[in-house]
């Protein structure tokens, strides 16, 4: 469902007036600020404000922190900077852009109706019953003509439909109406009708490991013990539940809506024979894991502020995974797929939850294809950590057919995806639009002096620090050339790469 506030001959009558008056960007770039603050260097009245954020070290031995604007104390959406500091606390230098004049569009952060109307507006549009995780926030919206308003950001996880769906919206907090909805379900692939068919139970805290089987028809079975390492998990007596202390598997049972943590035999495991796949469960667990560790050991951080857990089993011949918002969700294919626990699909559902606690990149537009992208890229990264090498084919080993989902090198090369700026349109599906930043990912990767390790680590420091929910293929690329330079490494080979995609740091 197309959701717009207007109808497009309103918005040209509108477009004069809305233009004369109104919020708009200015770079905020200074690179010696004296020990001022924000609000002194930029000029600010003291009606916006800044909350500072996650810091992280740059090879200078300086600080780099992010900071959320607000205005009036109400968070501005998609609207931050990155303040460096030196050893003894000073701000030395400011980078991003900054949302200006906001009070010419806004009189009041007074909201004219409650939050729970705007929730229940979405859902009666959408003819919604059954919600669960849902979220109200009132923020400041900034639409695409730097038009400031103030708006509920509303969201909800809801399976009333035969398609998971996690409707987001930014509607408007004075008169109800929809400024901007998008879907926020971040699938492995564009979403397909299946029959999806909750939460998860708690094993005992006596770790142990594991033996058992994994793979299926197309990478042939592998073992867990002799061929990669022991499975992580809790033992209670003869049975033994898929939790580990950074990763619990959730058996579905081909439900939507409940699941209980996996129970397999302790010592060997044995097999969890499903569409073609050996067993399913122990690869959720398995790989869940190496996410976790590819993480912490390459980048020193958690992926999420939760547990991982892999809900797998869902739904009945569901050909897809998703992160909702709070777990990984698996199906068992059908006639496209084997069950879709690969490693690197695994790692991309992991990582669109990366993305959501880190930028929040809306899953839309240029913004939409960066986050694709970004959990495309962990998919190769964590089959580097794991084997040492990736094949630059997304989901290649749970295809049915020949050939993957995605190429990371060729992106064109599934007929639909692009590899170049320059052919993005509007409304262009995010997983194809994700191939111009996968393309430059391949690109750097593959340059002279780096690795998918270095490569991936610049994507993960530029989505941590100065990507923003609304960052387009050009500011992106500014954070990431920021962050190469950071962490030391040549930001010029970044600009390279990214050139060659048609995409600038301006």
């Amino acid at each position: 469902m197309n959701l717009t506030k207007l109808s497009v001959a309103t918005l040209i009558a509108l477009s004069a007036s809305t233009s004369v008056m109104a919020a708009n960007s200015v770079s905020a770039n200074h690179s010696n600020m004296n020990g001022k603050s924000i609000n002194n260097v930029a000029q600010l009245s003291a009606d916006y404000s800044f909350n500072n954020g996650k810091s992280f070290s740059t090879v200078k031995g300086n600080t780099k922190q992010k900071a959320q604007m607000f205005y009036k104390g109400v968070p501005v959406f998609g609207q931050s900077l990155v303040v460096e500091q030196d050893s003894a606390g000073r701000n030395v230098g400011l980078q991003g852009s900054l949302m200006v004049n906001i009070s010419d569009d806004l009189n009041s952060v007074t909201p004219g109706m409650l939050n729970g109307k705007a929730l229940g507006k979405l859902k009666q549009l959408l003819g919604h019953n059954n919600i669960k995780n849902s979220k109200t926030d009132l923020v400041i919206y900034v639409n695409s003509d730097n038009k400031a308003q103030l708006a509920y950001r509303v969201e909800y996880l809801t399976s009333d439909s035969d398609v998971p769906s996690r409707p987001m919206a930014f509607i408007d907090a004075n008169d109800g109406e929809i400024l901007m909805s998008w879907e926020g379900i971040n699938h492995a692939q564009k979403s397909v009708k299946g029959k999806p068919g909750g939460g998860s139970g708690g094993g005992s805290t006596t770790p142990t490991t594991l033996t058992g089987p994994g793979g299926n028809s197309k990478t042939g079975i592998y073992y867990y013990g002799t061929d990669f390492a022991n499975l992580i998990a809790t033992s209670n007596g003869s049975t033994c539940s898929l939790d580990s202390p950074n990763v619990i598997t959730t058996d579905m049972g081909n439900s939507t809506r409940r699941g209980s943590t996996a129970q397999v035999t302790c010592g060997d495991t044995g097999e969890d024979l499903t569409n073609g796949a050996f067993a399913p469960m122990n690869d959720a667990q398995a790989f869940g894991n190496v996410i976790f560790d590819m993480y912490g050991e390459w980048y020193g951080v958690t992926p999420l502020s939760q547990k991982l857990e892999m809900r797998v089993h869902y739904g009945r011949n569901y050909e897809n995974a998703f992160w909702d918002g709070t777990a990984m969700s698996f199906g068992d294919g059908a006639t496209t797929f084997h069950p879709l626990v690969s490693l690197d699909v695994s790692a991309h559902e992991v990582s669109h939850g990366v993305t959501e606690q880190r930028s929040g990149l809306v899953y839309s537009g240029e913004s939409g294809g960066m986050n694709e992208a970004f959990s495309d890229m962990a998919g190769e990264a964590a089959e580097n950590f794991m084997h040492g090498t990736n094949d630059w084919m997304v989901g290649e080993q749970i295809f049915k057919g020949n050939g993957a989902l995605r190429y990371m090198d060729d992106p064109t090369k599934d007929g639909r995806s692009i590899a170049h700026a320059s052919d993005m349109t509007n409304g262009l599906d995010v997983h194809l639009s994700s191939g111009v930043y996968n393309k430059a990912f391949y690109l750097l990767s593959t340059t002279n002096g780096w690795s998918v390790e270095t490569a991936f680590g610049v994507m993960l420091r530029a989505n941590d620090l100065y990507w923003t929910a609304s960052s387009t293929f050009n500011a992106g690329a500014c954070g990431v050339e920021s962050a190469a330079s950071d962490l030391g490494l040549n930001a010029s080979d970044v600009s390279s790469a990214f050139s060659a995609v048609g995409v600038n740091c301006q």
